[in-house]
């Protein structure tokens, strides 16, 4: 996995992040991690195709879902609650778009999904892409995890040769 499939996420989470919440989301790590995935207490999926394919899925912890729900919704509900769910999809959509208009600029042209938003904490899910890098970051509210599954699509450029 390639550091430049990466960097377009990074300033996209924190950009939305400020603008959203009124505070600032900064990296507490980043590392290499393998193909195997296991679900947080809510976890959004957001595939990518194109120039590119695969996933990039956002961990929630309920602390944090209630605290964004708060901020962006004005009142407290249920991390389960259907506007709850929908709002954590939102904030996974506006980072990945954010990040394919990034990608695109960078001649990685793709297109994005709308979000899967998985609810069993400790399901696990398993990623056609072998090595995946996930980064944490950290922010008043709490943790959000973003674990990027990206490679190049060689069908793609076929299709365009």
């Amino acid at each position: 996995m390639k550091q430049e499939y990466v960097n377009p996420f990074l300033t996209p989470a924190q950009m939305v992040w400020q603008k959203e919440f009124g505070c600032p989301l900064k990296i507490q790590n980043a590392e290499v991690v393998s193909n195997q995935y296991t679900t947080d207490d809510v976890t959004a999926i957001i595939g990518i195709s194109g120039k590119l394919q695969g996933n990039v899925l956002y961990g929630f912890s309920s602390g944090l879902i209630v605290e964004i729900v708060k901020r962006m919704v004005g009142e407290d509900m249920s991390p389960r609650d259907p506007m709850a769910l929908s709002a954590l999809g939102e904030i996974a959509n506006v980072i990945t778009g954010n990040a394919a208009t990034q990608l695109a600029a960078s001649g990685y042209p793709c297109d994005i999904s709308p979000p899967v938003i998985l609810e069993p904490i400790g399901a696990t899910l398993t990623a056609g892409v072998p090595k995946q890098i996930q980064v944490t970051f950290e922010s008043e509210m709490g943790l959000l995890r973003v674990r990027i599954g990206l490679a190049e699509n060689t069908k793609a450029d076929a299709a365009a040769a």
